[in-house]
Parts: C-alpha cells; structure tokens; sequence
C-alpha cells in the first residue's frame, strides 16, 4: 500500500533534484512512497535526472513532463494521478529527513481516518537549523496519534497558521473537492494552506520533523528581495484567498470562518506590510500601493491595520490614510530593526 504521495514541482533544478530524490528512495520505507515529479518546461538537465530516477526505482518515482505553467500547475498535473493514502508538497530545492521517512509513514497507517497531519520542519538558514512546531505562538502539543475534529482544535486558538511544509492531507478528499491551485503565479503554496481547510473535518499531529526546508538558495521565491520584486503576484494569490473566503464562508462553521478570516487578513497585512515598511525609497511606487490597497480593501473580511508585528502595534497604514506618505526612512530603519530584534528574542525564547 502506497501512504504517501509526494509531489515535486520542478523548474531548472538539475543541481538539486538528486539530492531532493535520493532523501526519498535511499529510505527504507521507499516503497511505501509514490514519488510524483512534475518537470514544469525545465530549461536544463531536470528532465533527464528525473527520468533516470524513474527508470532506476519506477515501483516509487514517476515524472510528469508538461509545458512551463508555474507552480500551481504542477500541483494540478499530478493530484489526478496520486496513489498514496496521503499526500505531500515537496519542493525540488528541498528534501526530507531520509530517517524519519518510515517512521512517518508508519505514524500516517495509524491515522488513515484523518483528513489532514500536521507536523514540525526543520528550517534551514545559513546561520544553521532549527525545528518550526505547529505550534508556532503556543508551547501546548496535542496528542500524538489521537485524531481530532479541526473545529475543536481552531476554536482553542492556539494555531493561527499553518505552513505547506507541514501538512499532509487524505489524497482522497482531495480529489474529491477538485482541488486546484491557480496557474501562471508564484506563492500559490498559500493556498494549498487555506483552500482544503474549508473541507477538512478531522486533524491529527505528528512530532516527526519530516520536512527539510532549505533557505539557503540565492533567487528562491522566499527570498526577502524577490518577494519585493515579485509583490504583484502575492497580491494577487492574496487577494484570490480573499475572494474564496468571501464566496464560501457561508457554508462553514463559525469557528472555522473566524480562523480563515484571520488568516486572510494576517496574508493582507504581510504583502501591505512589504510596501510601507520594508521596500526603500528606489522601489516603493504610491501609484502601486495605492492599486494593491484598494483591492484589499473591497474585499477585506475586515477594515484594514498593518501593524509592525505582534508586539510593536504601531499601524502604518494609518500613517498612509492620513499623510498620504510613508513614515519617514530613518524611522523606518528603526521599526525594522526594532522587529528583527523582537523576533529573534521569540526564536531564543521559544524556537
């Protein structure tokens, strides 16, 4: 029996594809993977590597080959063709923890029911790695094993997001819904995090750090400075999570809809936040901001804040409102200095 399918978009990555593979068929619960590469219109070797590994253990990796489309292509090319109970994003850039493959698997034949497993990363930077919980604002743990009504677990408040790199869903669910990322985009990971959320009933959470998310990579679409060139594409994702919430919160329950609303309006803020506090004076265009702005605000579940972060509520979209300008740069250096240092005293406090 095949319990987890893993799909891996590919686009130029003949330098990482080997070792994002061989973390999977070098396991020895490799066949219980079902391996899904999906080369997006690679202009380099990716193809070729892909296939070679295809050739070399096809009882576990198949490759899909398919014109360039972005990401979210890829995501829809291979859910029709899954075999495993549950399946998994992982990007060719990325890998997983080779030991803790059986062991995952072993912990997903026990909760066969679940339509949805959460579980820690591991994060990968330059200055070395840390575990990222579920549990990201909260050091409450749930039950390793035990399989929970997601409503029970949302109305607690103890998990505002959740991340690509931690979720497993039931394969079957789905494709049930239909399950489609829009295509043409970057940043559509965010709705593979909020879309199925609608559909998913029960929840299960496992303490094995799977995933290996890898930070290193100069030009990934993580990296601080592409997000700032790429904004118009986040915006657009952003603002295709806002309209879904708006068209289907009707159907779902009251806790789920506080939920998805917070992250729609967390989602907002992050891409109005780019714009007022981190682009520098060469790159913030008013004309954009003010289009970006008035998107958001038509279809906001909620009036708009921008808030630094969680601990400095100072709003700088207020400041925006009122002056029609941004605070000035100095003060923005110390706002965002100010933020880094918060941060990094939370990670030394509970990361």
């Amino acid at each position: 029996m095949k319990l987890l399918s893993i799909i891996i978009p590919t686009y130029n990555m003949e330098h990482l594809l080997s070792s994002c593979l061989d973390s999977l068929v070098l396991s020895s619960a490799a066949t219980s993977l079902d391996v899904v590469v999906v080369n997006d219109g690679s202009k380099d070797r990716s193809l070729e590597i892909a296939q070679r590994y295809a050739e070399r253990y096809p009882s576990v990796v198949r490759v899909i080959d398919k014109p360039n489309g972005n990401y979210g292509s890829t995501i829809n090319a291979a859910l029709p063709t899954l075999k495993g109970a549950f399946v998994k994003i992982l990007d060719a850039d990325d890998s997983f923890d080779c030991r803790q493959i059986a062991p995952f698997t072993e912990y997903l034949s026990k909760v066969l029911g679940a339509d949805m497993v959460v579980a820690p990363f591991t994060e990968i930077t330059h200055k070395g790695c840390r575990t990222v919980h579920y549990n990201l604002y909260s050091r409450d743990k749930y039950n390793v094993g035990e399989i929970y009504k997601i409503d029970d677990i949302l109305s607690q408040n103890k998990i505002q997001f959740f991340m690509m790199h931690s979720i497993a869903y039931r394969t079957e669910l789905m494709q049930q819904i239909g399950y489609r990322q829009t295509e043409g985009v970057s940043y559509t990971d965010q709705q593979w995090c909020f879309f199925p959320i609608f559909f998913v009933e029960s929840i299960a959470f496992s303490d094995i750090a799977l995933y290996r998310y890898n930070l290193t990579r100069e030009g990934q679409t993580m990296d601080a400075q592409v997000q700032l060139r790429s904004i118009g594409q986040m915006t657009a994702v952003v603002a295709s999570l806002a309209r879904y919430f708006a068209e289907n919160k009707d159907k779902i329950g009251y806790v789920r809809r506080k939920f998805l609303e917070g992250v729609v309006m967390r989602r907002m803020q992050g891409v109005l936040r780019k714009y007022l506090l981190e682009m520098d004076e060469a790159t913030f265009s008013a004309e954009e901001f003010n289009h970006t702005l008035s998107i958001f605000d038509a279809i906001a579940p909620q009036p708009l804040s921008v808030p630094v972060n969680n601990r400095l509520n100072i709003d700088l979209l207020n400041r925006w409102r009122v002056h029609g300008t941004r605070y000035p740069m100095w003060y923005l250096k110390v706002l965002r200095f100010i933020d880094s240092t918060l941060v990094g005293i939370y990670r030394c406090l509970f990361g």
